[in-house]
């Protein structure tokens, strides 16, 4: 497979309202779009050829970008204040630039929020969700918080403070995606070191605003009922972050939706899981495409 930093040196800036984006599209360009929409503090590149490329060989356009104040794209000071609603914006500044007119939209977590925002928001440009990892209410009690030794990590990590050389860099990073991995599949830890070393040498900052975004902005509980694209829901039973309650409500609350829980996965998407769920996720991909034509 292609190392991280090639994958990653893909792609252009793009001017959407008052900020850049980093993006990168490839795929035919009469291809049907498929947006991949990253999670907080992820680069789009963190979306790996294990799902570009077999959609690129299935016809699809696949477009990635850096969301706000991530990678390459337009950073914001410690004490600048966005939400969600502004995050979708960037999208369709971004759908609107390559000239796509709608898309499949396939998001993980935040990228999942942002998703859903947009389906609701902007119907007309989605063509079908996918939704990894993600929740419709991430501050709901009633749905469950991140499970005990996770929260317990994340706050020893939180009051250490990230690492300033580059190696401990690395290996931050890199404990960070053992944390958030379930069971069912092992950890490749030179991979994951591969996406670490590019993701520093491609702009990675400890803190952005992507949390204060995810939990400044409304749930979407009350409103999933109004999305109406053709959706699928994946999570993970072993998901640290989101309990699978989260996936099972987004799933009963947006009608039709068709949800593949994972025994053992994470709150993850790790190639492994792609090359198993190719299938299903091309099916769903091919018949939502045949609804909305």
């Amino acid at each position: 497979m292609m190392n991280a930093a090639t994958d990653a040196a893909r792609g252009e800036h793009v001017a959407v309202g008052d900020i850049e984006l980093w993006a990168d599209v490839q795929g035919p360009a009469d291809g049907p779009a498929v947006v991949l929409v990253a999670g907080a503090d992820s680069p789009g590149f963190r979306w790996t050829p294990s799902i570009v490329e077999p959609l690129v060989t299935d016809g699809y356009r696949v477009l990635r970008f850096d969301h706000r104040d991530c990678g390459r794209s337009t950073r914001f000071s410690a004490d600048s204040v966005y939400v969600l609603d502004d995050m979708v914006r960037d999208l369709v500044g971004l759908l609107d630039h390559y000239e796509i007119s709608s898309a499949h939209v396939i998001g993980r977590s935040m990228g999942g929020m942002i998703s859903q925002l947009l389906a609701l928001d902007h119907a007309s440009r989605v063509r079908s969700l996918t939704l990894f990892g993600s929740s419709p209410a991430p501050g709901d009690e009633a749905l469950g918080g991140p499970l005990d030794d996770f929260a317990e990590a994340m706050m020893t990590r939180l009051f250490a403070g990230p690492p300033k050389d580059h190696p401990t860099q690395v290996a931050w990073l890199v404990e960070l995606d053992s944390l958030l991995a379930g069971t069912l599949y092992p950890m490749n830890v030179e991979r994951q070191a591969d996406l670490a070393e590019a993701e520093i040498s491609t702009g990675w900052a400890a803190e952005t605003g992507h949390g204060i975004a995810v939990h400044a902005s409304p749930d979407r509980l009350s409103r999933l009922r109004d999305i109406s694209a053709p959706t699928l829901v994946v999570h993970g039973t072993a998901d640290p972050v989101f309990p699978p309650s989260h996936g099972r409500t987004l799933a009963t609350g947006i009608d039709g939706a068709v949800l593949v829980e994972v025994e053992g996965l994470g709150h993850e998407v790790p190639d492994a899981l792609i090359e198993e769920l190719w299938p299903v996720l091309q099916h769903h991909l091919q018949e939502s495409g045949r609804w909305s034509e």
